[in-house]
This record gives C-alpha cells, structure tokens and sequence, in this order.
C-alpha cells in the first residue's frame, strides 16, 4: 500500500540494515506514503518520537535500600512503567528489569551494553508501546569500581542511548536515573574527578540524606562536600566546591 519493498519494512521495524547495522531513514515522501498506508497523518508517526525525553538524573544514595523509597516519592510523577537496568533488579515497584551483562564478561563495554538495553527494551515493546517509560540505571559496586573510567566517560551518551532504544519500542523516557551510592563513589581512584564528570553528564543531581533529598545545585553541592578531604577546612571545600560547579555552569 505504501509502495515500499517489505525488506525496506523490516529493516524499519527492526532499526537494522544488514550492510552497516543501522536502520534506514525514510525520505518525506515515504514517510508520508507510510502514514497513509496505516491510517495516520505524518505528525502521527513522528509526535512519539520528536517529543522530549524527560530528565537523565543522577541519584545518589545513602545506601542501595534507600533506592525504592525515593525514586518513588513525589520527585517523580508521569511514569507508566518502571524498568531498571545493570546488574541489580531495582525495579522501584511492579516493572521489568534488563539485564546488560549477559555474557558476564570481564571488561564493560559501552557498545555491547547499548545494544543490551536496545535488545532488552525491543523485547518489551508489547508492554512498553505507547507509554512513558522510567528508566533506573544501577550497576554493582564491583562493575563499577572495576570499569569507573568507561562507565562515567559513557555517562554522557547514555541519555541518547536510551531514548533512542525507547523509542525503537515505541516508548518514550519520562525519566532516566542512574543511580550511584555514595561509598562506592568514595571508594573510586578519583572520586572528586569522577564526582564532577557525573556532575556534568547528567540534566540534575539528586542527592540523598535519610529520607531528605536535596536537588539540583544543592543536591550537587552537598556530593561534592561528602567528599572534602580530612585536612582541609569546611569553609576552605564549600568555597572550592562552589568554584567547581560554576566552571561548568551548574544552577
């Protein structure tokens, strides 16, 4: 009906094309032919897609426990399904969970974790089709006290990794969280250098205290100050942490 090749369809559906590994782009005059065929106007087609993801946050908890209790609370509104992914199962309430490491290899790779989630949120599509997704990124203190270095460097993609693999499902992110503890961070070869690079890559800061959240510059701002050293004075890290957030130009 459209005048399209069924392979061209597939290849689509799938986001694939078997000579380079990424899906086709449909010209206008496709698109519109496409639209037809299913009954629908362009906009239709494309209002799913060029809507805007919401907010990639990073968390950053007192204690793994701690993780349900906030991410739930009235931070967080506009989900329809929850769906965590690493290597820990925090599904925050009735959800699903996508493995990324699969293979258990030893190093973490970027590449294979992208297609991981990409394969993981394509199996979901008949449950996450049409809705507003949460997505919560959590991965062991071993993987990343292992991979620290990868794993923050691919911080700054992950929001586009995950919207576009949502959308390939038909989904949109209403909220990616990646969630971090506070001693495992503590705990990396450059916690402040690390802290600040998390800092950048991520649209918030959420940070926790009990049962306190404090958000953005603050929630920022009270990380950063977790991590002062032992000879240095309280008043001597506040004014350095404040220097630090406005270099890059954190509010």
């Amino acid at each position: 009906m459209a005048g399209v090749s069924q392979s061209y369809v597939v290849a689509l559906e799938g986001s694939r094309s078997s000579r380079d590994g990424v899906g086709p782009v449909p010209t206008i005059d496709v698109l519109v032919r496409l639209a037809s065929a299913l009954g629908q106007t362009p906009t239709d087609l494309l209002s799913q897609a060029t809507a805007a993801s919401g907010p990639h946050v990073l968390l950053i908890v007192d204690s793994a426990t701690a993780l349900a209790a906030h991410v739930t609370a009235t931070l967080v509104d506009g989900v329809d399904t929850w769906i965590s992914a690493g290597e820990r199962a925090d599904t925050v309430t009735s959800g699903h969970h996508i493995d990324l490491h699969h293979a258990k290899a030893n190093a973490y790779k970027p590449e294979a974790v992208a297609a991981a989630i990409e394969r993981g949120l394509h199996g979901l599509s008949p449950s996450v089709a049409g809705k507003r997704v949460g997505v919560v990124f959590s991965e062991s203190a071993q993987v990343l006290l292992g991979s620290t270095d990868t794993i923050v460097d691919f911080e700054h993609d992950w929001g586009h990794v995950v919207s576009r693999a949502a959308w390939s499902a038909g989904a949109l992110v209403a909220w990616n969280i990646c969630v971090y503890e506070l001693d495992v961070i503590k705990r990396m070869s450059d916690p402040l250098r690390c802290s600040l690079d998390l800092i950048t890559s991520h649209d918030t800061v959420w940070t926790t205290n009990g049962h306190t959240v404090l958000r953005n510059r603050d929630g920022a701002m009270r990380l950063l100050r977790h991590l002062r050293p032992t000879n240095t004075a309280a008043a001597d890290w506040r004014a350095f942490c404040h220097d630090q957030l406005q270099q890059i130009s954190y509010n």
